[in-house]
Formats: C-alpha cells, structure tokens, sequence
C-alpha cells in the first residue's frame, strides 16, 4: 500500500512544474516528495503492525481511505498548475454525442420528469460514501486482516487511477457547464442534499472517468469476494448511482461508462498488482 501511495504522490506532483504552478509550488512538491520517500523506507506504520490492537490495525492498513478527501481537494490545484483554467469538456462531450446521439446529462432528467425516479436515483448518489467504507468497516469488524489489506489496496488503486485522470485530463463535468436538469417537480429533499455535498466538497475537474461509479464499482466487486451477501445490494446501489450520476446532471453519460469499465479494470488487476508490490525490494 504504501508503495502503491507514493507513487501517486509522486506522479501527481510532477503537474506542480505545469505553467501555471503556485507560488506555493516548492512546498506542495516537497510535501508529495517527502511523504513517498517517508512511505518507501517503512515497510508498515506502526499501527498497521501485528503487535498493534485490532483497532490500530485497522486504521492503519485503512489510513490511505482516510486520506482521500485531502488529495481529492487538492486536485483542483494541480490541473490547473498544469492548464490554467482549461478543461476538456469539449472533446468528452463530442465523444457523448457520438456514442448516443444526444447529451443524456441535458435530456435524461426531461424524459423522466417523476420524483419517485429523481429521488431514487439520487438516494442512490448519495448512498457513495457507504458505499465507500462500509465494506472496509464490515471486513475489518470481521477480524480479516489480509481481507481489510486487499480491500483497501483496490480501493486506494480506483481512486488513484481516477485521480491522475482528473490531473492530466481534467474534465469539469455537467454541472459546472448548464443549469440542472432535473425539472422543478422532481426535485425533492434528496435532491437537495445531494446538491449540498456536491457545493461543499466537489473539486473542479474531476469528472472523467466518474470515479463514483468506478470506486463503486470496486466496492461491489470486493462485497463479491468478502462479503457475498451485501454484494447484490451495493451492485443495485451501484447501478443507481451511475444513472443518477447523470440524470442529476452531475456526470455526463461517457463519464459514467468510463468509471464502470476503468474500475472493473483495475479491480479485477488488483490483486495481482499488490502481491507484486508486497514482495521485498531486490538487494543492491
């Protein structure tokens, strides 16, 4: 994991030597820098260690899910270092049209003016952050160690893979671009809140792939493995999301298929990849 967390770090760092980098530049790269080559030389942090408490451990082998809203706010910083302000929605929206012919995120909501739809879709939205760690909070309750290690490995990787798209492909989304979609009559009180959360903690930019289907995606994939009978509730939850992602005008429709099929990549690939990188470094 902690491998796997510093290369992040350092890959996102280098958007720091964009044009358009702050004046806080040389701070903001040797913090990434520092925090890899700290992560590098220790091989688990404490609280992650066998002789910790059970609690300890699990925040430990969790700690990079804890860390997740600080990198996701700082995205907004780092592609504009890079762009200045430019975002790609063009190209995404042309790819929206040739694949359906129109523009789901403007029209779906028009064609399903009903609030029971609305609000079931957007409960759906807003159900991501259960979504997100509940099955690390259930497999950790589990007393499963390596279960928790994997879970959260494939977790970390989703959302990582995601966020060096929103970097280096930054893409506004939607609701930056046009007014809500979603008609006055099927606007209820889940619409609200979902609308809340996204002004109090949306990063501009970070659009495609929705890394909420794709990071649920994920989640669904692990319920699968570790707790099979949660998993055909969070796939439900899952498709919810993904359709609400875009009737809510949130997401445009290719964001939302990108997301599903990055995630299902990168979870099914997981596995593999951190029993690569938890084999010991060769000897010099």
């Amino acid at each position: 994991m902690n491998r796997l967390f510093a290369a992040y770090l350092l890959l996102s760092a280098v958007a720091l030597a964009g044009p358009h980098r702050p004046s806080t530049w040389p701070l903001l790269a040797a913090l990434h820098i520092g925090v890899a080559a700290w992560l590098l030389t220790r091989p688990a942090l404490p609280a992650a260690r066998p002789t910790a408490h059970r609690a300890l451990r699990a925040l430990g082998a969790a700690y990079p899910l804890l860390l997740m809203p600080l990198l996701y706010a700082e995205l907004p910083l780092l592609n504009q270092s890079l762009y200045g302000g430019y975002y790609f929605d063009d190209t995404i929206i042309r790819w929206e049209r040739a694949l359906f012919g129109s523009e789901p995120a403007r029209e779906l909501a028009d064609r399903v003016p009903s609030l029971a739809f609305s609000e079931s879709v957007l409960a759906a939205y807003v159900s991501y952050y259960l979504i997100i760690y509940g099955p690390p909070v259930l497999i950790a309750w589990k007393r499963e160690d390596a279960a928790l290690r994997a879970a959260v490995f494939a977790l970390a990787l989703v959302f990582f893979a995601h966020y060096l798209f929103f970097v280096w492909l930054p893409v506004e989304g939607p609701r930056y671009r046009f007014e809500s979609p979603v008609p006055l009559e099927a606007r209820g009180p889940v619409y609200a809140l979902a609308h809340t959360l996204l002004e109090a903690g949306s990063s501009r930019g970070a659009a495609f792939p929705s890394s909420h289907v794709g990071v649920s995606v994920v989640a669904t994939m692990i319920c699968w493995r570790w707790l099979r009978p949660l998993a055909p509730f969070v796939a439900i939850l899952t498709l919810g999301l993904a359709i609400g992602a875009v009737y809510g005008g949130f997401h445009y429709g290719v964001d939302a298929i990108a997301g599903a099929l990055f995630g299902a990549v990168l979870g099914w690939i997981a596995p593999s990849l951190q029993r690569r990188l938890e084999r010991p470094a060769a000897p010099a």
